[in-house]
């Protein structure tokens, strides 16, 4: 799993190899890179670094990756690294392309002096050092950091006297919260529980999309036997869905998203079809989101009242279980729906799984968008009140279009 900064290129490169990306668009001034990346099949959302984390926990990423990202790095007391720091793994790589890497061989095509890129690198290599990232290799033009997860380094950061180290963050700072939380200018020393999610103690892929990880007990009933119940209910779940919507597990769906997901069942279900899913927990819910990325998924926090960050028309499929049950006190379901309609792409599909209270109001909305909507029972029809919804958004045009 590869956190990427930049246009997505080399994430499709890692695409093809197995692995999977997440691209983030920093600054996205180079004509629209999420919608491009989208558009190419690989995974990609809104990720600017400003003022506030990135919607993702702590320790979730194995590789970040920046090819020339434009971020000012070393300015403002390293504050943007340190966000790299707190979603990188113990043992992860954080992996530079680009000024001031190479400056010896590549100064005269910048713009800029040698000796300008040669502190700026010292200064680069000075503050990575100062969050506990250890120089892992560098090679012509890339430059390779690791993460350290033993506790000596940390430890350093207690000493006020020691300036070599940044100030470690208190406890009372919630590592994993992420969602409007302000970038503080402190390093998060990993937790014990961060170090049993370490790059080197995880399982290897694909093994450990199916064992459950450490900190699956930090949640309310979270569990081995939890863990395994859930993979074999949307396993039952997908069988179902794809008698419903043959167009899963075809070329036709190449990326999905998952509104409302517990431990990203859905994605390890459709694991070996040619698709990829995009896990949304609820930034209201129980924070399930690190089992989902210690599963070797992928995830972002979101509060379904508000718009997504990403472009129109920019997903092949859209599952939603559950979502007005939980959450409809909150936010109102119309504009939910229209939010949907905004990212799908045209002739896109959605299955929304819900109880039979919200089935009738939905399914009027859907058809006020112009969706092409048919109620199917669940695969344990017998055993619940829930219905599933299955619809295809239609291309259609106003009349004022058609006459001109």
């Amino acid at each position: 799993m590869v956190g990427v900064f930049g246009v997505a290129s080399w994430g499709g490169d890692l695409l093809n190899r197995g692995i999977l990306t997440l691209s983030l668009a920093p600054r996205d001034n180079h004509e629209a890179q999420v919608q491009f990346a989208l558009e190419r099949g690989i995974p990609a959302v809104l990720g600017v670094i400003s003022t506030q984390r990135l919607p993702f926990p702590s320790s979730s990423f194995d590789i970040a990756h920046c090819s020339r990202c434009l971020i000012p790095w070393t300015e403002f007391g390293g504050i943007y690294l340190l966000e790299v720091h707190r979603i990188l793994r113990p043992g992860g790589f954080w992996v530079l392309s680009g000024p001031p890497v190479n400056y010896i061989d590549r100064w005269k095509g910048w713009d800029t002096t040698i000796e300008k890129l040669r502190s700026e690198f010292e200064k680069l290599q000075s503050v990575l050092t100062s969050m506990c990232f250890k120089k892992y290799a560098e090679k012509d033009d890339i430059a390779v950091w690791q993460k350290l997860s033993d506790s000596d380094c940390y430890e350093n950061m207690a000493d006020n006297t020691d300036t070599t180290y940044l100030p470690k963050c208190d406890d009372s700072i919630e590592p994993d919260s992420a969602w409007y939380t302000p970038l503080r200018p402190c390093v998060i020393a990993p937790s014990s529980k961060a170090k049993k999610s370490s790059l080197g103690s995880i399982p290897r892929w694909p093994e450990r999309l199916h064992v459950a990880p450490e900190r699956i007990r930090d949640i309310h009933g979270g569990s081995a036997g939890s863990l395994k119940q859930d993979d074999s209910k949307w396993e039952n779940r997908v069988r179902h869905y794809k008698t419903l919507l043959p167009a899963i597990g075809t070329d036709k769906i190449r990326n999905v998203m998952d509104m409302n997901t517990v431990y990203g069942g859905l994605a390890a279900a459709l694991i070996d079809d040619p698709v990829w899913v995009m896990n949304v927990v609820s930034s209201y819910g129980a924070n399930t989101l690190p089992v989902v990325y210690d599963r070797g998924l992928i995830g972002i926090y979101h509060d379904w009242c508000e718009a997504f960050s990403t472009y129109p028309r920019t997903y092949d499929l859209l599952h939603l279980d559950g979502l007005f049950t939980a959450e409809s006190q909150r936010c109102e379901m119309k504009y939910v729906l229209l939010e949907m309609d905004r990212i799908l792409r045209p002739n896109g599909y959605v299955i929304i799984r819900e109880s039979n209270y919200y089935m009738e109001a939905i399914a009027t909305i859907t058809k006020a968008m112009r969706w092409g909507c048919r109620r199917e029972e669940t695969e344990t029809a017998s055993l619940n009140n829930e219905k599933v919804l299955v619809c295809q958004k239609k291309l259609w045009y106003s009349s004022n279009q058609s006459s001109r």
